[in-house]
């Protein structure tokens, strides 16, 4: 199928459906006049895209934007950390707890009161394991046989040990206590 009659039944489908939509269209002085204008229009686009030239520089996709080198990686961190909206801002709001009197980020829950709940919680949720009386009366050697499982090596000793390795949440600034005077309640 050529492309010249692939455009005049596009033409045909679009006079019918305009028509179809746009009633008045479908009267015989504007009927006649649309048509020829969408056809003028439709010819000179095909003589367009049939020139080599015009091709060249729409479809072929040779003169796509592509960058000329590879961005290297100071440059990437330039305009990623350059000075401006990018960098870590200082901390402005800064509130103190109404509750123990620790600095907070405003809107904020303060982390020294939700480590004090988190402890309390876990005092009162924690149920002791209880072994039965049977394995109570047994040595450590008797365990080791009974229940032989893994060795501990020391590379599991060394996970084991999180505080060397993994960093805690900072701590809460420190309460400022003023003085009170003793005049005054």
């Amino acid at each position: 199928m050529s492309f010249g009659a692939v455009t005049e039944s596009f033409s045909r489908v679009l006079l019918e459906t305009a028509t179809s939509i746009l009633p008045r269209w479908s009267t015989p002085a504007a009927g006649t006049a649309l048509p020829q204008k969408l056809l003028e229009l439709l010819e000179r686009n095909q003589r367009e895209k049939s020139s080599p030239q015009a091709d060249y520089f729409t479809n072929n996709g040779i003169l796509l934007a592509v960058p000329k080198k590879k961005v290297s990686h100071q440059k990437k961190r330039q305009k990623l950390y350059a000075p401006g909206d990018k960098q870590l801002k200082m901390i402005n709001h800064l509130n103190k707890c109404p509750s123990c009197g620790h600095y907070k980020k405003a809107h904020t829950l303060c982390m020294h009161c939700v480590g004090e709940i988190r402890h309390i919680w876990k005092a009162h949720t924690n149920v002791e394991q209880v072994e039965p009386i049977q394995e109570q009366e047994l040595s450590e050697l008797d365990k080791r046989i009974l229940y032989p499982g893994r060795k501990e090596t020391e590379y599991t000793k060394k996970l084991k040990d999180k505080d060397a390795y993994l960093e805690r949440r900072m701590k809460t600034l420190p309460v400022e206590r003023s003085e009170k005077k003793e005049g005054s309640h």
